[in-house]
């Protein structure tokens, strides 16, 4: 299984909402790709990387990260495999999230190690 970069979102903000801001966040168009029941699914690839963000998730609480208190789940992942440019890419997008002040946020990678918190 491969690791990625995660960005675990809480917002008041609709479904709707959240999806345009990420996008805006991430300088993307995050288009409907699959219902998976409860969550959606959005995607969009830039330059070298794919940013998918699910509405819901059911992952638990794990290495003293609070998963479960962040109902967005924003996955980031570069298609040539390249580490250090999905996480850069992860930052802007966190940073750009942190800096709209709409939400509180989580930035995990390997969804093992925390590595910011906003909110």
């Amino acid at each position: 299984m491969s690791a990625f970069h995660q960005i675990f979102v809480r917002t008041e903000s609709s479904d709707a909402e959240a999806i345009r801001d990420i996008g805006l966040a991430a300088d993307v168009e995050l288009l409907l790709d699959d219902d998976l029941g409860n969550a959606m699914l959005h995607r969009a690839i830039a330059e070298h990387w794919v940013v998918e963000v699910e509405t819901s998730h059911d992952y638990e609480d794990d290495f003293g990260i609070p998963f479960s208190m962040y109902s967005i789940i924003i996955t980031i992942r570069d298609l040539e495999g390249n580490k250090r440019r999905e996480e850069s890419a992860a930052h802007s997008i966190f940073d750009n999230l942190a800096s709209g002040g709409k939400c509180a946020a989580l930035l995990v990678f390997d969804q093992q190690k925390l590595l910011a918190t906003v909110g």
